[in-house]
Parts: C-alpha cells; structure tokens; sequence
C-alpha cells in the first residue's frame, strides 16, 4: 500500500509539473494546442511585447491571445505543495507521525501516539501552531526584558581597559582608512602607468603599421622601376635616351631609405618607461613582501649581544651589535652567565612566549652558528651542537655545509652563501625558521617543546670571523 500511494504521489506531482520550469504550476494557461504551463514560463516564450511563438512542446503556433487559465490545475498545484510541506515536516522518530503536538511541562514536540503514552498523558498537550503563539510572545516579552536590562548594566572595568579598549577602537578606524588611501594610491599610480603604456603601445603600432604600409609601396615602386629598365635597356640610343631621366629618378626615389619604425627617441621612451615599470613593479613586491612578512613573523626584535655571557676571546662592539673572535683572551671576570667552554655569546633579552623575529649578517667565508638557546644551556663546558638538546640552531663549517643543530647532523650546500639571516621564533608553536632574508625563502624550520626562557644564541669558530646584529 505504501508503494501504491508512493506512485500515486509521483504522478500527481507529474501532472502539476510545468515542462518548462520543473516546478509546480503557477497560474498556469492553456494553449489551443492542448498543452500547459506556467503563465510567467510562456510569457517568457511568447517575449515583450507578445508574439507568435511555437509551442515549446509540439510546435504548434500559438498566438498570445488564445491563451485560456487553467485554475482547476492551478488548485491541484496549490494541493500538491501543500502535501509536499505536510511531508516536509519533522516525523517522529519513533512512530514517523508528523510532530503537530506540543507537552507543556516537558517542552517537547508529539506525534499523536507519543501523546497517549504513560510519559505525557498526564501532561498538558496543545496543537503545535497553538503553543508557538504563545511562546513566541512569551520569548518576545523576555527579549524586551533584557534589553532593559542590558541598557541598565553598569559599566565596568578599570582605567586601563578603558584606554586599551579606545586604542583598539581608534586602530579599527584607522587601519581601514590608511589601505583605502593605499588603495586609492596605488590605483591611481596604476592608471597612470596604464596610459602611458597603453599609449605609448599604439604609438609603436602606428609606426610599425606606417613602417608596413612604406615596405609594401617601396617593393611595388621596385616592381615597377625593374620592369621599366628591362624594357628600356634594349632600346635604341635615340629612344632609350628620351625619357632615361624619369626612371633614374625613380631608381633614386627606390634607393632611398626607409625610416626604421623605432627611432631611437621611441625606443629610449619605451625603455625609461619600462624601467619606471619594473621599479614600481619590484616597489610594490618589496612592500608585499615586507608586510607580509612582518605579519606572519610577529614582533621585530632589536636584538643586543649580552657582554656578561660573551666568551673572553669574543670582542663586542661598543653598540653590542657586532661581535667577532679575537685572538687572544680578555681579562673578564668569569661570571656564572659567561660561557667559557665555546665561544658563544646570547642576546640580552629572552622569551618565554609570543612570536618574534630577528636579522643577522653573516660572512661568506668562516665559521660559525645562530640560532636560539635554553637559559640553561652550558656555559662552562664544551658544546658538541650536533648533540645539543639546549641550543637549536644554523651551523656553517669550514667546507661550507650548512647544517641543522638540534635537528639532525646531516648536512647540505645552498646554491649561494648566506649573507643575511632571518631567524623566527615561535614560543608557544615550538617552531625556529631560518630564512634567506634576501628574498624570504625558508632554509630550515626546527620543531620542539620550549619549557623555559629562550635567548637569541650565536657562535663563532675561527679568528676574525663576525656575525652582526641588523638594525
């Protein structure tokens, strides 16, 4: 029986079907051809203003007049729809009954059969429609009684989050406008890189389509010169001579250069506006680039050298932004911060969170390793790096392989020497990243659980070698 009154849906469902929509009718016509369909649909069909058109379904001719409504069809398309929302409708899970019931006490949607049941029939039940009424007004009670109370709520909180709060209020209205003006800037710089290109474009056209158009009158000038000599040269003296002018003449004339179609004023043009190109082209990628890498790398840090940590044959320069290996050692008091086991030195401020970053630059040629530390990384013994477990850092040796400290000992070559290092550091993502701060390119990334303060580390191997601390 289910399967019987399955079918029966479907066809009824069919027979108030528009063919040309796939939807149910709406104010559906007849034509004379015996075919319907909605009235907006054929609208559609006949065009504005009306016109004979061809049934969409056999062809034939129907005329914008002879359109008759169909309201019995339009009725068993209204039903249809409302059999399709009845059957929309939440079903009971357990007896898959329509849920058109309400409990009060419980707050729950009933089918029919959930409401004789020991749960709820002692319970107050009400038709759906009914208790939504009612409950809408209740809710929409509540609502204007807290937003009373809302407007009632006192404000709270001290002086200091009142100021942050109007800084981050301010910053919200001022980030929006400084890249609207950036935006407009930029377009408007945009345009006018645009014309110029795109007139100076059709002034290389024009002079090549002028170029073109003397090429072809020249050959057909030679044309005409060459068949005048070989039809003059065997002339006799007397007739050869009488008009041999006008055909030197033209030899002349075909002779003659033809201008180049770049002149070397166009093409100085067209190279100084190919540079000025190229120069906002690589200004524009070098502020994307340098924003972006500002946001996504956190904080830049002006990183210090901490004398009280340096090695006493590590020099510093007085700004403690320079640092190289002497030799010979200094007389420096031998502090529990000082390494004296490896010639290192760390930053004078560390982290115990956030994300920063910072640049050094480094020596094609030398040795040496940057990186970051544990404060309690060993300041009076020997640092085999490649067994650290307190030091993650970029290494160089004497042959130019670079290696990872903290990760694995193997090493590898760059296609070109260091210079200028950026190295990041994420606390709370465990993550140290080296790049080429030349242009950007990641060199290593080094996973780990930080569980105490981290210092910006470097160390040197071979006399004079230097690592400066950018600015």
């Amino acid at each position: 029986m289910a399967e019987e009154l399955l079918a029966l849906r479907e066809q009824m469902v069919a027979e108030a079907t528009c063919p040309l929509c796939l939807d149910l009718f709406e104010q559906p016509v007849l034509t004379k051809c015996g075919h319907s369909f909605c009235g907006q649909c054929l609208a559609g069909v006949l065009g504005d203003p009306p016109r004979r058109a061809p049934c969409p379904q056999c062809r034939a001719p129907v005329k914008p007049g002879s359109l008759r409504p169909i309201r019995s069809l339009g009725n068993m398309a209204g039903l249809t729809r409302a059999l399709e929302e009845m059957e929309a409708r939440p079903q009971c899970p357990q007896h898959g009954k329509p849920l058109a019931l309400f409990c009060e006490p419980c707050a729950a949607l009933l089918c029919a059969p959930c409401r004789d049941g020991p749960e709820h029939r002692p319970h107050r039940v009400r038709p759906a429609e009914e208790a939504a009424r009612e409950l809408r007004d209740t809710l929409q009670s509540n609502l204007l009684s807290l937003q009373e109370q809302k407007e009632n709520l006192k404000r709270s909180g001290d002086e200091k989050s009142e100021d942050l709060l109007k800084a981050l209020m301010w910053e919200l209205e001022r980030v929006p406008e400084t890249f609207e003006e950036l935006q407009q800037c930029l377009e408007e710089q945009k345009k006018t890189l645009q014309a110029q290109l795109g007139q100076m474009s059709q002034e290389l056209v024009s002079r090549s389509d002028e170029y073109t158009s003397r090429v072809l009158e020249r050959e057909s000038l030679l044309d005409t010169v060459m068949a005048q000599i070989e039809e003059k040269r065997d002339q006799p003296a007397v007739e050869f001579l009488m008009d041999v002018g006008t055909i030197l003449s033209s030899c002349w004339a075909a002779e003659a250069p033809i201008p180049e179609p770049v002149s070397p004023e166009l093409q100085r043009s067209i190279e100084s506006l190919s540079e000025r190109s190229q120069q906002v082209v690589d200004m524009v990628d070098k502020f994307r680039v340098s924003l972006q890498s500002d946001i996504d790398w956190g904080i830049r840090e002006q990183v210090t050298l901490d004398p009280e940590t340096a090695h006493p044959y590590l020099i510093l320069w007085k700004d403690h932004k320079i640092v190289w290996l002497g030799g010979e050692e200094q007389n420096l008091p031998d502090t529990p911060k000082r390494f004296t086991g490896s010639f290192s030195v760390l930053g004078s401020q560390g982290f115990t969170s956030g994300s920063h970053y910072w640049e050094v630059k480094v020596q094609e040629e030398g040795c040496w390793a940057v990186g970051v530390a544990l404060e309690s990384v060993p300041r009076k013994e020997p640092l085999d790096l490649l067994r650290s477990e307190e030091v993650w850092a970029l290494q160089v040796d004497e042959d130019g392989i670079y290696r990872a400290v903290g990760m694995t000992s193997d090493g590898w070559a760059l296609t070109e020497k260091l210079q200028r290092i950026r190295i990041c550091l994420d606390y709370e993502a465990g993550r140290v990243t080296f790049c080429n701060a030349k242009d950007m390119t990641q060199i290593l990334q080094l996973e780990v659980t930080f569980t105490e303060k981290v210092f910006p580390y470097f160390e040197l191997y071979f006399v004079d070698t230097q690592i400066r601390v950018c600015d």
